[in-house]
């Protein structure tokens, strides 16, 4: 079993890599990122961050902010990917 959470949204596919997920040390900056920028769809939950809302409303919901992505490359992670199609 893969040790990452995935789920779509509207156009991407949002990739969290708990094995290169370097919480708490980064302050959990793709959760303060979502909701400073994004939609609050993400939460911690045993010390790492989860899904707040069902994987259903996070695609309906979540406005493709990047904003995740973005503050945990910033932080020294590069554990969340956003996939974009092209």
């Amino acid at each position: 079993m893969s040790n990452r959470l995935i789920f779509k949204t509207r156009t991407c596919e949002v990739i969290i890599d708990y094995d290169k997920c370097i919480a708490p040390k980064c302050r959990f900056t793709c959760v303060k990122a979502d909701r400073l920028y994004g939609r609050s769809i993400l939460k911690i939950a045993d010390g790492k961050p989860v899904l707040a809302v069902s994987m259903d409303e996070a695609s309906r919901i979540c406005n493709e902010c990047l904003a995740c992505e973005i503050h945990c490359e910033w932080s020294g992670g590069k554990a969340v990917k956003v996939v974009v199609p092209l």
